[in-house]
């Protein structure tokens, strides 16, 4: 099935859409939004021989490639940022004072600090309790002080640490 006109005009508002909430909450810049509008487009047209009409109505498909495509682009981009090679920006061979704490690993540190803010944010505020609390306490006490059982605990912590993998961050917690 060939994508007609109003395919593709329907699938560049739900793109402009999708794409205009993430720069409205920070998620992605001016200068970027048509870089990654782009790229969601073209993904969209690669995968368009898989739509299958009798499983759902087109809107409903491109609905659904555009947000997974749009969030795996922005995985993208912000794993390139956090391991991309970094230039230094001191003068021809000077070197930081202290090379244990380069502009480099205070970058990689930022950075982290910021994707492990955002994996905070999309706990809940029981979760967020739960995970102040074991940062003082192991899960025995923590339990306790928390008035909970411990199986009900290990629940919440196991909810926790699914959050974190998804956003790339399963060994800080």
């Amino acid at each position: 099935m060939d994508m007609d006109r109003m395919t593709i005009e329907f699938a560049w508002k739900v793109i402009h859409s999708e794409v205009a909430q993430y720069r409205q909450r920070g998620v992605i810049r001016v200068s970027d939004e048509e870089d990654v509008a782009g790229a969601v487009m073209v993904h969209l047209v690669e995968v368009w021989g898989r739509y299958d009409p009798s499983r759902g109505p087109v809107e409903a498909y491109i609905n659904q490639v555009v947000s997974t495509r749009l969030v795996s682009v922005l995985r993208e981009r912000r794993s390139r940022k956090r391991h991309g090679r970094a230039l230094s920006l001191g003068c021809r061979g000077e070197e930081p004072a202290d090379p244990a704490w380069s502009h480099d690993r205070w970058r990689r540190l930022i950075d982290l600090r910021l994707d492990l803010e955002s994996a905070r944010r999309r706990l809940s505020p029981k979760q967020r309790s739960v995970c102040d609390q074991l940062l003082r306490d192991l899960l025995t006490h923590a339990a306790k002080e928390m008035g909970i059982p411990r199986r009900t605990l290990r629940d919440n912590v196991a909810k926790i640490r699914a959050i974190f993998r998804d956003a790339g961050l399963e060994e800080y917690f």
